[in-house]
């Protein structure tokens, strides 16, 4: 049933009555001169207001209760200020009237996670500058949506000291909330960030940032670290993700050196322990030349984890998985698979955004193709191959479905509880924020 209310909803948002879908906004549909548009998915227009790209996402979406799916993205209103805005997508509806959570001058991540109440939260780089005379934003934000559709923002972290790593590097500055990543644990708020001290120098600052973690909320925060960079100068947190595993949470993250929005490298996981507390160690599962927006991870209670990255640097998008599913399994580097082949071809396997089918156990994972030729970047792809496609490993295989004809920018994959595909991304085209619901 609930799959039928999808595609009635999604048909009369799109005027969809077969054939080729209609922009529920204005202008003709989708489509480049790459042939047919047919996809097996509907797409609806989100938001078409303009938004920088950034090297940082600055888009996400969770499946709620209901499959109401949430959606919290940035938008340009003036030169210098960006709004955080909130929509809801329910049975192939968008809802009419953009919700407004914040305004920042600084764009440094977005995370978006529903509470037990059914209400969402969303995390960021928000708060005060702390004097500094750039990061007009300087503190990890968590705004909690009210009954009536009004947000209310609360400050988790202020300042470096606050998780202690016992090192003078780490344990000092007021950059703290770059690129966050928000669970639910019960009604505990779990949010990892970025710590970049003093948001400034290379080595203190960059090369010795820190992944930490905020738990509790609304008003009252826990603060750990996670992976210490002040001694070991790894520039932990250059991209972040984090869920749920067997009652725990497990993050992945890359390295970026030399500033917060620098290429990220390599890619590591943790997971904590089942007392609640300590971490297992950073380990690095996957050598990457540049991440461009970060690994992808997700988890399956039958088969364990999945990490989809690209190597931006040779165009290779690859898929490893651990099959742990208890326990610390997967805090060595030999418990993870070796590299398997998604996409090495050409220009593409950008963005990869992974989810496992809830049903099958199988893995699908979203990613751009720029061209079927080599050398390509983002400004020159082949209107002839440009295209968002979701590749399914079914026993052993890749077999590829293309959603858009566009091309997308970082696209956010999820499965609603009806089993089909749920994806956000920016139009390669025209950089409407656009949702694609499986027919």
């Amino acid at each position: 049933m609930k799959r039928h209310a999808w595609l009635l909803g999604a048909a009369l948002a799109l005027g969809c009555g077969g054939g080729k879908p209609a922009n529920p906004d204005a202008g003709p549909g989708p489509g480049t001169d790459a042939g047919t548009t047919e996809t097996p998915f509907a797409r609806l227009t989100v938001d078409t207001e303009p938004s920088e790209l950034h090297t940082i996402s600055s888009i996400a979406m969770a499946v709620g209760p209901d499959d109401r799916i949430g959606i919290a993205y940035f938008v340009k209103v003036s030169d210098k200020d960006s709004e955080l805005r909130y929509r809801e997508v329910k049975d192939g509806q968008v809802q009419a009237t953009a919700e407004k959570i914040a305004t920042v001058q600084r764009v440094y991540g977005v995370s978006l996670a529903f509470a037990p109440s059914g209400q969402p939260a969303v995390s960021y780089l928000g708060g005060g500058s702390d004097d500094s005379i750039f990061w007009f934003q300087s503190d990890l934000a968590v705004s909690y949506r009210n009954a009536n559709g009004t947000w209310t923002e609360r400050i988790a972290v202020t300042r470096g000291d606050q998780a202690v790593a016992g090192n003078p590097v780490s344990d000092t500055g007021y950059l703290v909330g770059l690129n966050p990543s928000i669970v639910f644990n019960g009604s505990q708020a779990l949010v990892v960030y970025r710590d970049g001290h003093n948001g400034q120098f290379p080595q203190q600052d960059w090369a010795g940032s820190d992944v930490e973690l905020a738990s509790g909320g609304p008003t009252a925060w826990q603060h750990r670290v996670v992976a210490s960079g002040g001694d070991q100068k790894g520039a932990y947190g250059g991209h972040l993700q984090m869920l749920m595993a067997d009652g725990q949470p497990a993050l992945v993250f890359d390295q970026a050196f030399g500033a917060a929005d620098a290429p990220g490298q390599n890619v590591f996981f943790q997971r904590r322990n089942a007392d609640g507390t300590t971490w297992t160690p950073p380990v690095q599962v996957q050598a990457v030349g540049n991440t461009m927006l970060g690994a992808s991870m997700a988890y399956d209670s039958t088969v364990g984890f999945g990490i989809a990255a690209v190597d931006r640097a040779n165009n290779r998008l690859t898929f490893i998985s651990c099959d742990g599913t208890t326990g610390a399994k997967c805090a060595a580097a030999g418990d993870w698979t070796l590299p398997d082949p998604v996409f090495q071809t050409g220009s593409g396997g950008w963005y990869p955004s992974l989810a496992f089918d809830p049903a099958t156990h199988d893995p699908s994972i979203a990613f751009h193709i720029c061209s079927l030729e080599s050398g390509r970047n983002e400004g020159s792809c082949s209107p002839a191959d440009d295209a968002l496609v979701i590749a399914t490993r079914v026993e052993g295989q890749w077999r590829e479905t293309t959603v858009d004809f566009d091309g997308a920018w970082s696209p956010k994959l999820a499965f609603l509880s009806s089993g089909q595909r749920v994806l956000l991304y920016r139009s390669g085209r025209t950089q409407a924020l656009t949702l694609a619901v499986e027919r």
